[in-house]
């Protein structure tokens, strides 16, 4: 884990416009709850087709873009004073530990201690 690379904060957009379409109710309130099968469904695609043109325009599969996009989302509503439990939850995560897990590999290190890292960009009412 020390020797992990941070990911970028930026999530990669689909281009294609009934991708995006797709995916913009996820964007909204991202939960684990989606599935590619629904999402691709939504596309009008199969979800071969979904997964390879998702791909090609983010440079990233759908689960690793999801996951990135539950991270962002739950950044944003820890700095703005959610609880790291209630956020667990609300985006899908069984358990405070995995959801820490999952950031951790993501971003190097816990949500708050990244969030007080960071604060400059994040921390809005800290």
């Amino acid at each position: 884990m020390r020797y992990a690379t941070p990911e970028p904060f930026e999530v990669p957009m689909p281009s294609t416009a009934k991708i995006l379409q797709a995916v913009q109710g996820l964007l909204k309130c991202p939960t684990l709850t989606e599935t590619l099968n629904e999402l691709a469904q939504a596309a009008g695609m199969s979800r071969r087709s979904f997964t390879r043109h998702f791909r090609r325009e983010t440079g990233l599969t759908f689960a690793h873009w999801k996951r990135a996009v539950i991270a962002h989302y739950a950044m944003e509503r820890i700095a703005s004073g959610h609880k790291v439990s209630s956020v667990t939850f609300e985006v899908g995560y069984d358990s405070v530990s995995a959801f820490i897990s999952m950031f951790r590999r993501k971003y190097g290190a816990a949500p708050r201690a990244f969030l007080v890292r960071h604060s400059g960009r994040y921390l809005r009412n800290s």
